[in-house]
């Protein structure tokens, strides 16, 4: 039977996602965004008129963490947060609100829950799965930590809350015109298309010593646990949205690299990460955390693209 979901933050790359998953089965997706328009409500109607009857609940609402124009000033930290945080407890206060609550909540945060520390071999890096403690705090932390509190409001004893930690999303690379060799870049979605770039200048580099591990996720599969986590009404709690393969950042650029048929002719030093996107921020790409996802495949979940190596061979469809 046909199902009613609620997106809030819809219209980004893993929201458009599940929503053509949900859609092509036959349910109804309705987005929540800052505009109203044909199956799109906004978040000011939300909070003056309430939940609109449905079956779930998704919230993925929030700005990206690492913008490469803005340092993490206040504003920027100040504007992060509540682009997070204030959407996810006015939709936490709509559901309690509701005559009639969706059968569930699935909230979601980054991986960076899980911190950062000064860690000098990859084979130290802690195994992190759903019900590991943060390693430290820095701002990716805290961010993550104030938004799952914000979605922690939700009343269990009426909704089933599931709460998914994403890692970061791969998504397609494709070539659709010879401008778009180099430059649609910034009309692609996901993370390889974005990093795509300088290997197409010829500068493609490891970042840092390479030792770092790199958690990550095919978009099908990223879509598809949402979809789990919607049609299994024994499903609460945490799960990591991660693919079980366990790599370094050098391996994962390698393994790009190779699908591009492009060269790797420098290493970027550390010192020169943190200039570029400043020292704080610059965790995220130098650090990492070796996320795994304990509890997903024991909820019964089956990893289309669990290798990186199968996930690269179907995502990188062009070379040049």
């Amino acid at each position: 039977m046909a199902r009613r979901i609620i997106i809030g933050g819809g219209s980004g790359f893993v929201g458009t996602a599940i929503t053509e998953r949900l859609r092509a089965r036959g349910d109804e997706v309705v987005w929540i965004s800052r505009f109203e328009g044909p199956d799109r409500i906004s978040w000011d109607r939300l909070a003056k008129d309430g939940l609109p009857p449905c079956d779930a609940v998704v919230n993925l609402a929030g700005l990206h963490i690492l913008n490469p124009r803005r340092r993490w000033d206040a504003a920027y930290r100040s504007e992060v947060i509540q682009s997070r945080v204030e959407t996810t407890q006015t939709l936490v206060e709509a559901i309690n609100a509701s005559h009639y609550p969706p059968e569930v909540f699935i909230s979601t945060a980054g991986i960076c829950f899980y911190g950062t520390g000064e860690i000098g071999s990859v084979d130290t890096y802690p195994e992190l799965d759903e019900e590991a403690e943060p390693m430290g705090s820095d701002f990716p932390a805290e961010l993550v930590g104030l938004w799952e509190e914000a979605a922690e409001g939700v009343d269990t004893s009426r909704v089933r809350h599931a709460k998914a930690r994403i890692a970061i999303v791969l998504g397609a690379v494709r070539r659709e015109s010879l401008w778009g060799r180099l430059w649609r870049v910034g009309q692609s979605r996901g993370f390889l298309p974005i990093i795509r770039l300088p290997f197409c200048l010829g500068l493609g580099c490891v970042i840092g010593d390479g030792r770092q591990p790199f958690p990550w996720i095919h978009i099908d599969d990223c879509a598809d646990l949402f979809v789990h986590l919607i049609d299994n009404r024994s499903l609460s709690g945490r799960f990591n949205a991660v693919a079980p393969d366990q790599v370094t950042s050098e391996e994962f650029i390698r393994a790009f690299a190779r699908h591009l048929n492009r060269p790797i002719v420098w290493r970027a030093p550390q010192s020169l990460v943190a200039w570029l996107v400043g020292a704080e921020s610059a965790s995220i790409l130098l650090e990492g955390q070796n996320v795994i996802p304990r509890r997903t495949l024991e909820s019964g979940f089956q990893f289309s693209f669990p290798a990186l190596e199968d996930a690269l061979d179907d995502l990188v469809e062009i070379s040049i």
